[in-house]
């Protein structure tokens, strides 16, 4: 029986799994050193009080719709292409006809110190769990609002935690019982715009939205340091204690560490040929390859059905075409209800992008558990939920 490896429980990762479904006759293993899928769409929305499951998923639930599919909780470490072997850091090897990897990026600070020490995240559900108990322990024990709240990073994430944190620490702050002090919301980016890898259009319908309810937006910023007072720019230093890191990342160190695996382009990303591979038996997919689009979840996930598909033809004994990506579409919210939408030259933004926004994640979500889950969690994605007792009494009087 043939045995199809996959490492990597993202997107691309649980995308491939789940098309597997069909297949009969192969032994399918997904690899992961997470037990919880990340829905990194909806991860801001947790972080300023939507429901946890809106962002985090069992892996284990994802993939049960695949009858052959075995969950193996490890990290993969080394990779033999003429062994057609994956090393696991629990000692394990795992052998393969067909691998897939789709490992994900992690967090680069290029530098900065302290921001490992003191900057927040909302890449995992443990980080925005952090960053929340962080907000609301600070009304409790200091009885006050931070003066303060950066974001570091202007790109889709930074401006997404931007648009809601305002409203955010203002509610909490009334269920705390505690008089806002003046806030400022700042956004701060290294490049000469916000959301660089957009249009110049996209960037100044968000830059207008921000503005109107009160954003702070500073670009040409570039962060030297953080210590426990502040954050350190080049040119100031602003007093906080809330700095929220969504800046940089970096290729996963798996192929750094297999670079005599694999082919690296300059940012240590897996340069793959036409049908996505770099040799007949292993595909690269999402954030880890050399791909036009690459990190968005959308690539990811046609990239994946794409794979799926060509393993079947592959055990079918039959060739497949090669991969063309199409231009994906950018849904950005910008506030509750508006987003702004991207596609090619066409950008707008406003409620119609809102809804479309919305209609994206119903989308997003099907298409890794399935439209009749996927539904009930959409319809639902207007809830909040807290962990903090303070809030949670509150609610109840």
């Amino acid at each position: 029986m043939k045995k199809i490896v996959v490492i990597g429980g993202g997107f691309a990762g649980i995308s491939v799994i789940r098309d597997l479904r069909d297949v009969e006759d192969a032994e399918i293993i997904l690899i992961s050193n997470d037990t919880e899928f990340r829905y990194t769409p909806a991860l801001y929305h947790t972080a300023t009080g939507g429901l946890k499951r809106e962002s985090s998923m069992p892996v284990q639930d994802l993939i049960s719709t695949t009858p052959r599919a075995k969950f193996i909780l490890a990290k993969a470490d080394k990779i033999d292409r003429a062994k057609k072997s994956i090393s696991l850091d629990n000692g394990d090897t795992i052998h393969y006809n067909y691998c897939v990897l789709a490992l994900g990026v992690i967090t680069n600070y290029f530098g900065a110190e302290g921001l490992d020490r003191y900057s927040y995240s909302i890449k995992s559900a443990k980080e925005v769990e952090k960053l929340k108990q962080h907000l609301h322990e600070q009304l409790i024990d200091d009885k006050r609002t931070d003066d303060n709240y950066v974001i570091v990073g202007a790109g889709p994430t930074g401006v997404e935690l931007g648009s809601a944190l305002g409203a955010y620490i203002k509610k909490i702050a009334r269920l705390h019982k505690v008089k806002k002090n003046k806030v400022t919301i700042e956004i701060v980016e290294a490049a000469d715009r916000i959301l660089p890898s957009l249009s110049e259009k996209a960037a100044n319908i968000a830059l207008k939205r921000l503005k109107q309810i009160g954003v702070k937006v500073s670009v040409k910023s570039r962060v030297k340091s953080e210590t426990r007072e502040g954050l350190i720019l080049e040119d100031r230093t602003i007093e906080t204690q809330t700095v929220v890191w969504t800046a940089g990342i970096s290729n996963n160190p798996f192929f750094q560490n297999n670079a005599d695996q694999f082919m690296l382009d300059k940012k240590n990303k897996v340069i793959v040929d036409d049908y996505m591979c770099v040799d007949k038996f292993v595909f690269v997919v999402g954030d880890n390859a050399a791909t036009k689009f690459s990190g968005m979840a959308q690539t990811a996930i046609v990239q994946a059905k794409y794979v799926s598909h060509g393993i079947k033809r592959l055990l079918a004994g039959k060739e497949f075409k090669p991969f063309k990506q199409a231009s994906p579409i950018y849904a950005i919210p910008i506030s509750p209800k508006q987003a702004i939408i991207t596609w090619k030259n066409l950008s707008f933004g406003g409620f119609i992008g809102g809804a479309l926004r919305s209609v994206a994640d119903l989308i997003g979500y099907a298409d890794i558990m399935g439209y009749r889950k996927a539904f009930s969690l959409w319809t639902n994605s207007e809830h909040y939920e807290e962990t903090c007792s303070v809030c949670n009494a509150a609610n109840i009087k």
